[in-house]
């Protein structure tokens, strides 16, 4: 029997070794960074100083989700946009080996999947690696968060976004997974699911975890509470990129007063033509909101004929702005409105313009200042 070939790694030219690395899957640099001590820091350390595209380098992203399958998901600086993703069982397979203290795989071969995505209206497709690994011990939080650790030392990436389906977890698990990922100060990106919200806990818990929820950029909630719950957006820390928020008939129109993010986005809201003409009328009237842009989805078509009879036979914009303005429609057509939207400019006597974008019940407010 033939002995099986050694490839003295470790004992290369710096420079060869070096080049080696670059040519490792992710997954492979953690097969080898595993290897031993000194592999470790040979993998840690090509990370901090490589500048170039693929997984060696700065700028890289990780994405961790709480649902009813926890996942880790590696995003690099790939032009590629390929992704390397872990996802956690608890029924451990009999052919599983360790990878650190509670935590075991049955294959360092990845299922790949390809996926489609839209991207500025051109589709792309892109690769998806996935991995199984098993938990064990009494505590799958903890398992997951010094996985997120190593990889984040390894790959010298930071906790980009957090995924959080509380309906899965208990009151006390959904506080710790906040109090765990929720110091990473270079998090951007928050979501919050949680189905059917029951009773006054469920409630509490919400609001405890928006008004302790870490990210500092995107925000996204999809919940469906009962019938009067509220919330002050004004306990929420950060002034925010955007924020969008799913079946949002919990959300009055007051509300939307106080959130404090450049972006708003409500889909499934209760408004009709009555709250879009009160926010015209605000508007016409000086009123300044928090926000730059914002899109509902409102609950019945809008009334466009009554719109341009009462909104723009008097805010006819300076003649001198409308190339300008003009930009900014077509602007806004390609990146994201369809052939039968209808965009309208209504001007104040401070030179702020206001541009709407109507498509049947989807409605865009954006805007902008000539001064």
């Amino acid at each position: 029997m033939v002995a099986p070939s050694k490839f003295p790694f470790l004992h290369l030219p710096h420079l060869a070794r070096n080049e080696v690395l670059r040519q490792l899957t992710p997954f492979e640099i953690i097969i080898l960074s595993l290897c031993s001590k000194s592999a470790n820091k040979l993998c840690q350390s090509i990370q901090k100083r490589e500048t170039n595209s693929g997984c060696c380098g700065n700028g890289n992203d990780i994405e961790l989700k709480f649902s009813s399958r926890n996942e880790i998901t590696l995003r690099f600086r790939d032009p590629r946009l390929t992704t390397w993703s872990f996802y956690f069982e608890d029924s451990i397979d009999s052919r599983s080996f360790k990878v650190i203290k509670n935590l075991y795989t049955s294959s360092w071969t990845p299922s790949e999947d390809q996926v489609k995505f839209i991207i500025f209206r051109n589709e792309r497709t892109r690769l998806d690696h996935n991995l199984r690994l098993f938990t064990t011990g009494p505590d799958d939080i903890e398992v997951i968060e010094r996985w997120v650790l190593y990889l984040s030392d390894l790959f010298n990436a930071s906790l980009d976004k957090l995924h959080l389906t509380s309906e899965y977890f208990g009151i006390e698990e959904n506080k710790r997974i906040i109090n765990a990922f929720g110091t990473e100060g270079s998090m951007t990106t928050f979501v919050l699911e949680h189905g059917d919200v029951k009773g006054e806990e469920d409630e509490e818990l919400i609001r405890w975890i928006l008004e302790n929820q870490p990210a500092r950029r995107h925000l996204t909630l999809n919940f469906l509470p009962n019938e009067g719950f509220s919330f002050d957006f004004k306990t929420l820390k950060y002034y925010f990129w955007d924020i969008t928020i799913e079946n949002s008939k919990w959300i009055s129109l007051e509300q939307t007063f106080d959130i404090n993010s450049m972006i708003i986005k409500l889909a499934g809201s209760s408004f009709t033509n009555n709250e879009f003409k009160i926010i015209m009328n605000k508007w016409k009237n000086g009123w300044n909101p928090n926000w730059s842009s914002m899109k509902i989805e409102f609950s019945e078509t809008l009334d466009v004929e009554n719109f341009v009879s009462e909104n723009l036979s008097d805010n006819e914009v300076d003649p001198a702005s409308k190339p300008l303005l003009n930009v900014f429609a077509n602007l806004n057509l390609r990146l994201g409105g369809a052939e039968d939207t209808i965009v309208y400019n209504v001007s104040r006597p401070d030179k702020t313009v206001m541009t709407i974008r109507i498509n049947d019940k989807i409605v865009d407010f954006i805007l902008y200042n000539l001064r």
